[in-house]
């Protein structure tokens, strides 16, 4: 008989990055489940593929596991909350007693504001849910990519091609396309052939031990994977070395200064450890990374309009080549992701608004809803709002991803003319 899993971890959803956690863990030593009731076919796939237990409902999921991590787009993270806390309430009219001894973990590792993550936490309290019999609300956030073996990090796949990451071609022209025509201008529109550009490594942290490159994942509350003193399962300190968990300590008030705070042991600071406070850097890191790809978008997409493209990104490589590198690796692997970053910008938007302590106004809301806009057009309004994780066919290479956004401006621009005849007549 094989080895028996350290424990068993519960996944909602299983997404790119949920499937890729999952991965990990399994890897690892533990079991993984999932409920995909409902869930489209390649949901079901992407879990059966990483080795997940599929369980027939939330119910179960709660039950049989000790952790229960959520990572689905932000627009479904109250959602799915409400589905923990309905399953809890279920559980407790056909058990009255109770069926856990040890409280579940529950960690909302969404990309949210601080002030929508501590309503969330707030039903649970609401529900009336015991922390140390029933659940325990954990803030966390996922900074970089999704884990990967390292012969994974070699390419993203998509449909006839992949998006290379490998060292095979330099310059300007390569990375609008890897046209195997020598003769073929770098502004010419005849190749769909991705780019083959070579890219840092960012936004994910390698393990040369084990091959594995993961992101990194903060949490912050009340509630620790680390702390031995609260959490009640003896695999905390691995399970978070495995997924790189780190528990946010926060700084010190500096208007506390002549307080004993400053003097705090680590024990003493978790115990000040905030709900929010790992969303807020969930957003903080977003908004330069999703900004900056917003930015990107709209220089590439203009430059091409204007037949400046050429120029502009010879300008990059010679003046800022880490800057076009992370450019064409940001605006290469977004569409899929485009509609799910609409609301994620919103939730950067109330981080910059919403806290007290802030004070951004006005000017934080703006800059990050006309972010918003910018995915919200590539996901409603071009051809790149269809492409998949794993099956991609278009803006796979710069060309084709302005080829893509002037399509979708050309027929923005047609309706609006349409509707300028028709309110003039």
């Amino acid at each position: 008989m094989g080895e028996q899993p350290r424990a068993k971890i519960g996944i909602i959803s299983m997404g790119d990055m949920g499937s890729a956690l999952a991965s990990i863990l399994i890897a690892n030593g533990y079991a993984v489940a999932t409920n995909c009731t409902g869930r489209s076919q390649d949901t079901i796939d992407r879990a059966t593929n990483v080795g997940a237990e599929l369980l027939p409902t939330d119910e179960a999921l709660i039950t049989q596991c000790d952790v229960v991590l959520s990572v689905v787009p932000p627009a479904q993270a109250a959602a799915t909350a409400e589905r923990i806390i309905a399953a809890f309430k279920n559980v407790h009219v056909s058990s009255p007693t109770r069926s856990r001894s040890t409280p579940l973990y529950f960690a909302d590792m969404n990309a949210i504001a601080p002030s929508t993550v501590r309503s969330i936490a707030a039903q649970f309290t609401a529900a009336g849910l015991d922390p140390d019999r029933d659940v325990r609300f954990v803030d966390g956030c996922i900074l970089g990519g999704p884990p990967s073996r390292k012969q994974q990090q070699q390419s993203v796949t998509g449909g006839s091609g992949s998006t290379n990451l490998g060292p095979s071609a330099t310059g300007p022209a390569a990375l609008i396309t890897s046209s195997s025509s020598s003769s073929s201008s770098p502004a010419s529109t005849s190749s769909t052939k991705p780019t083959t550009a070579s890219f840092p490594q960012e936004d994910i942290l390698h393990d040369p031990t084990t091959g594995w490159s993961c992101p990194l994942l903060p949490t912050s509350g009340p509630w620790s994977f680390t702390d031995t003193s609260t959490f009640p399962y003896p695999y905390g300190q691995h399970f978070a070395e495995v997924l790189h968990i780190e528990h946010i300590l926060p700084n010190p008030d500096p208007a506390d200064a002549d307080s004993s705070s400053l003097t705090a042991t680590a024990a003493e600071q978790k115990q000040t450890s905030e709900i929010g406070q790992a969303s807020a850097l969930k957003n903080v890191y977003a908004a330069l990374a999703k900004g900056f790809a917003a930015l990107s978008l709209l220089s590439l997409s203009t430059a091409s309009s204007l037949r400046i493209l050429p120029s502009f990104l010879s300008s990059l490589e010679r003046l800022a080549p880490s800057r076009l590198q992370t450019m064409t690796r940001y605006v290469t692997t977004l569409p899929p992701k485009a509609y799910r970053w609409v609301r994620e910008m919103e939730e950067i938007s109330k981080t910059f608004t919403d806290e007290e302590e802030v004070g951004w106004d006005k000017e934080g809301e703006d800059v990050f809803k006309m972010v918003a806009g910018v995915f919200k057009f590539v996901a409603d309004e071009t051809v790149l709002g269809e492409e998949k994780v794993g099956k991609r066919k278009r803006g796979l290479d710069l060309e084709d991803l302005c080829e893509a956004l002037g399509d979708g401006l050309e027929e923005r621009r047609k309706r609006r003319r349409g509707e300028m005849e028709r309110v003039e007549k």
